[in-house]
């Protein structure tokens, strides 16, 4: 057991401690996703605010989303979820300089 570690489900090796310690950190951070539309200003200023503050992940918007977007009330791109490490999330559309000032300036 030399090396190994004991935690509450059993004992690891120091790489799994590692491993463990990471994926926790990263699940204990804000991250955002942002839906964005080809040639988007709005879109890549907002993504490149975001990323400098925490992970995000840009995915282009095909026809499903946009219309999914449509029924909840947004009307322009980027269309933004910030997940908060806290466990709660926040989500808004359009260039919201307001919102992205909130996370970058914290």
């Amino acid at each position: 057991m030399s090396g190994m570690k004991r935690l509450d489900y059993g004992y690891v090796s120091r790489t799994e401690q590692l491993i463990i310690e990471d994926l926790t950190r990263q699940e204990q951070r804000t991250q955002a996703i942002i839906y964005t539309e080809p040639h988007c200003q709005k879109c890549r200023h907002t993504a490149m605010k975001l990323k400098r503050v925490m992970p995000v992940q840009t995915i282009a918007a095909d026809e499903r989303d946009i219309e999914r977007f449509r029924k909840k009330g947004y009307q322009s791109f980027p269309v933004v979820t910030v997940y908060k490490a806290n466990g709660t999330h926040e989500t808004w559309c359009d260039l919201r300089v307001d919102k992205i000032k909130q996370y970058t300036e914290e």
